[in-house]
């Protein structure tokens, strides 16, 4: 064993798996292959982590802060009205679509405990947060709920026809900022 592997730390292989996750869904998280990835062994893997659902775990909440807690502070840290902090978390949800496979390939694998665990968090901490915006633009709480986990489903559907059918949804440019405008002209319909 080289020296390089031995000095593999915990975060390097939660790093690899993560990228594994976000690109290609859990059953890529296996203990061989992201040990290949680092060019190391099972054994270095052993000395982090007592098994796969181990490593996996800390992939999901990595993804969890980067994917949620860190946009969600981003946007809160403008201390800006709630309108345009909508209009800032719609804006990078919803730039650079193409370049994001993690939301579909975790729904993919929600059939793993862990996974359904996870999406689930994450599900219910984004709509949360939207429907907090909502409130503190004076929306009624029950219809800002509402107008929450439809503007989630939207989110969702505009990531999945990006993938499955890239030439509907505008990529960039003006049509691109429309589109996004128009997503928060329709969440704050009254």
């Amino acid at each position: 064993m080289t020296n390089a592997r031995a000095r593999l730390s915990r975060d390097q292989w939660i790093d690899a798996a993560f990228q594994a996750l976000t690109s290609h869904g859990p059953d890529a998280v296996a203990v061989e292959k992201v040990a290949r990835t680092l060019g190391s062994t099972k054994g270095s893997f052993y000395w982090h982590f007592a098994n796969r659902d181990e490593l996996l775990q800390a992939a999901l909440g990595r993804w969890e802060v980067l994917a949620t807690e860190r946009l969600i502070s981003s946007v809160e840290s403008s201390g800006e009205p709630a309108e345009v902090r909508l209009r800032r978390l719609v804006d990078s949800v919803t730039t650079g679509l193409a370049g994001r496979r993690a939301e579909l390939e975790l729904l993919a694998g929600i059939g793993h405990p862990l996974v359904s665990a996870a999406v689930r968090r994450v599900t219910e901490r984004r709509v949360t947060y939207i429907v907090t915006l909502l409130v503190d633009l004076g929306m009624d709480r029950q219809k800002a709920e509402h107008r929450g986990v439809l503007a989630y489903s939207m989110y969702l559907g505009q990531m999945q026809l990006v993938h499955s059918a890239p030439d509907v949804v505008p990529g960039s440019g003006a049509d691109a900022q429309a589109l996004a405008d128009e997503f928060v002209n329709m969440v704050l319909a009254r």
